[in-house]
């Protein structure tokens, strides 16, 4: 049976692993052993393929369709609680102003989806979003509400992994 389940915001968790780019000590004291990234308050994700359509001369319908390039991108926001983020858009530019060669730090990203509907799973969907690189980093402070971070990211690939519900 497959998974017919709906899902809130607060029914998904997003965790990030496999750093590259960035040392091992720094990433598990702003993540922790689990890499959950606390308080996320708004996730996307977009895949979008480039379809090139070939148009014989007199008809008005394509006759080929043919896939292009895949990108995949999107945004992650939270309450801000500290520099972790930025760090893993920075990396060793965070600390130091020039460092010997441009090192983007890139990881893994699983969005979590468990609404605990059987309870006890693991997670009914899980997004792997494999080779994340943050591209752009915004700090908002309102007057009157919380400070808030919001990043978008660029990906490799990504998979999908669906636990199927029983009736």
């Amino acid at each position: 049976m497959i998974n017919t389940n709906t899902y809130f915001g607060v029914d998904g968790s997003l965790t990030l692993s496999d750093p590259d780019g960035i040392e091992a000590d720094a990433f598990s004291e702003f993540f922790g052993e689990s890499g959950a990234v606390a308080r996320v308050t708004d996730v996307s994700l977009a895949v979008s393929t480039q379809v090139h359509t070939f148009y014989e001369l007199g008809n008005h319908l394509p006759t080929e369709l043919r896939a292009g390039n895949i990108a995949i991108s999107g945004v992650v926001g939270r309450a801000y609680v500290n520099g972790a983020l930025l760090r893993m858009m920075l990396g060793q530019y965070v600390v130091g102003e020039e460092s010997p060669g441009l090192k983007i730090p890139s990881f893994n990203m699983k969005l979590i989806l468990d609404n605990l509907l059987p309870a006890g799973d693991e997670g009914n969907s899980i997004l792997t979003v494999y080779g994340v690189i943050f591209d752009n980093w915004q700090w908002n402070l309102p007057e009157a509400d919380f400070a808030l971070e919001r990043l978008t990211f660029k990906a490799r690939r990504l998979a999908v992994v669906d636990t199927q519900v029983s009736a």
